[in-house]
């Protein structure tokens, strides 16, 4: 069994992966005690914030003979993905995105581009960068019957809805605005991107890739074939933990998996 350090133990939401990823003998690792874990399953790390983190971090796993690390945080997988070359010249395997394949993510809009170019279905989408193409936009992707999904290219996460007929605040989770506001949205924002929304098909699940190849898919369910998973981590050169929205068998959405 393949020892591995999944960073961020404070956080109950690492523990699935336990359920998830069973080959791995998992030391769970965070800046403070785990209270919930038995000490000899824990590791004390340093802060992201210290000048030599990746070099300690690393020491950590030579001296408890740790093969595999899984970090847990945004941070943590930005700041090793400068390191993936230095810890496989020890036979350790970080898994997470590398450089390149960070700065592909970093934009949906070009990742729905490149899967759609390799035959891999996603949700109707656009890309606009002033209030004349979003209106066409809107129009093209069906709105009003449609919901209209709007996030900003370089902030995909912060995530609006247009809708006229909906009263409430909210709808599955993201902000409602009405289409007579969404003009603000380019005050603050060059270019923008448009999806169909859909809350009550979307299904979210989560991929393991080591070297694009996939290794294990959790909450697969029956509409998405595991080789569409194949196809998608060929075609990003993913690896790493990946959580995976899918509305229907479109893709919806693709983001490195963390908890904070």
């Amino acid at each position: 069994m393949t020892k591995a350090l999944i960073t961020c133990g404070q956080n109950p939401s690492v523990y699935f992966l336990e359920k998830w990823l069973p080959q791995y003998e998992f030391i769970y690792g965070d800046a403070s005690f785990i209270a919930q874990i038995p000490s000899i399953q824990q590791i004390i790390l340093p802060q992201v914030s210290q000048a030599d983190y990746i070099h300690q971090v690393l020491n950590i796993c030579l001296d408890n003979q740790i093969d595999a690390v899984f970090p847990m945080s945004f941070s943590e997988q930005e700041l090793l993905a400068e390191a993936t070359e230095l810890f496989s010249e020890f036979n350790i395997q970080l898994h997470l995105p590398d450089l390149i394949t960070r700065k592909l993510l970093s934009n949906p809009a070009e990742v729905l581009q490149k899967l759609n170019f390799s035959g891999i279905k996603t949700v109707p989408f656009r890309v606009t960068s002033s209030f004349g193409e979003f209106s066409k936009a809107c129009l093209q992707l069906g709105y009003p019957t449609e919901n209209i999904a709007v996030a900003a290219v370089e902030n995909p996460d912060l995530v609006w809805l247009i809708n006229d007929l909906y009263k409430t605040a909210s709808l599955g989770g993201k902000p409602v605005i009405s289409f007579t506001k969404a003009a603000k949205l380019f005050a603050a924002n060059e270019m923008l991107l448009l999806r169909t929304f859909r809350p009550s098909t979307q299904k979210l699940m989560y991929a393991s890739f080591t070297g694009e190849k996939l290794t294990s898919v959790w909450n697969l369910g029956a509409i998405i074939s595991k080789e569409t998973i194949k196809q998608i981590g060929t075609a990003l050169q993913l690896n790493g933990l990946f959580e995976i929205c899918f509305q229907e068998h479109q893709l919806f959405n693709l983001k490195p998996f963390a908890v904070v």
